[in-house]
């Protein structure tokens, strides 16, 4: 009798234990909302992997038929250069958002520079497919001006000049203080900016006191030295460094180091003790190295008469740098003559 009612009480306990499980289990499930609102955040901290993740069970949770979710995994997957999947992405998007205009214009804009992005130079097919995106996406009711501009970079890359110009003239009207108002400009300007690999605009004050642009060297022979006193290949170049110096420096050839070191003082002694008297800069803030995405020292970046990046190699090679440089002098020599 006492293990009878003993049994009925420990199953009785069992049965409201798991209830109450239940119910708590339910109470701290994440709603799509609250998914959505975590993936979001993560998407904002860059992220990417994370937010992915957070996105696909919010989708999850409404059968797979979000087209914000699909919107904001398209975000994601660019930011890991992850092209086919921000394709993918677009197009679900595309065909569940119905009249959600912003999520269609994401899409469109995402799906063109995707396509652009997988676009090499012989690649016309999508390019030409990019083009389409992007002119779908100005089809919609208050189609945002980046579409314009992203358009016309897409025209010009396919040697359709005036058409390219036309449209990067209009994103200038619809947007004069747009981010890309001033390359926009210089795109209108010159459009073989879009087709060949100009080196980004840089600007810095030399350890001598001289302010120098991309633009006051324009028709000389660039080479950039990325370099820092603590990288033991650089310090070993650095004889060869001054050999070269000495040999091109008459023929319309600039050398500038540009160095990662943290402390000034070990820099600038440095400099002066082994006779750098090229010009030199102390990235404080990695503001050049990031342009030009080093990620290993040395590096080193030649840069024609016109501003185009020509070469770029990591570790010291005199051979192939002496090579490179003869190269590009010569070419701005040819153009000189004519």
């Amino acid at each position: 009798m006492l293990n009878s009612q003993i049994g009925r009480l420990t199953t009785l306990l069992l049965l409201l234990f798991l209830g109450t499980w239940t119910i708590f289990a339910q109470d701290t499930e994440p709603t799509y909302d609250e998914q959505l609102a975590s993936a979001k955040d993560l998407l904002h901290k860059y992220r990417y992997d994370e937010a992915l993740r957070g996105l696909k069970r919010a989708n999850e949770l409404r059968g797979k038929q979000s087209a914000e979710c699909y919107a904001l995994m398209s975000d994601a997957y660019f930011g890991l250069e992850a092209y086919k999947n921000v394709i993918t992405s677009a197009d679900k998007v595309i065909a569940l958002a119905g009249g959600d205009t912003q999520l269609l214009v994401r899409a469109y804009n995402n799906k063109g520079l995707a396509l652009q992005a997988q676009a090499d130079k012989k690649d016309q097919k999508k390019l030409e497919a990019a083009e389409a995106a992007f002119r779908e996406g100005l089809k919609l009711q208050n189609a945002p001006p980046i579409l314009r501009y992203n358009l016309g970079v897409v025209l010009l890359q396919l040697n359709r000049d005036p058409e390219g110009v036309a449209e990067i003239k209009q994103y200038m009207k619809l947007h004069p203080k747009g981010g890309y108002f001033e390359t926009a400009r210089k795109l209108a300007e010159n459009p073989r900016r879009a087709r060949e690999n100009y080196a980004p605009d840089f600007s810095f004050t030399t350890a001598d006191g001289e302010y120098i642009t991309l633009e006051d060297l324009k028709g000389k022979v660039v080479m950039l030295d990325f370099w820092g006193t603590w990288c033991p290949p650089c310090v070993a170049s650095v004889p060869e460094l001054r050999n070269l110096y000495s040999r091109y420096s008459k023929d319309s050839f600039v050398l500038i180091g540009i160095s990662s070191d943290h402390d000034d003082a070990v820099w600038r002694s440095f400099t002066d003790k082994n006779h750098m008297s090229w010009p030199q800069y102390r990235d404080r803030d990695r503001h050049i190295l990031e342009m030009f995405s080093i990620r290993a020292f040395p590096t080193y970046v030649i840069i024609d008469h016109e501003g185009i990046l020509r070469f770029q190699s990591i570790g010291y090679g005199s051979a192939n740098l002496d090579a490179a440089v003869k190269r590009q002098i010569k070419a701005a020599r040819s153009v000189e003559a004519k």
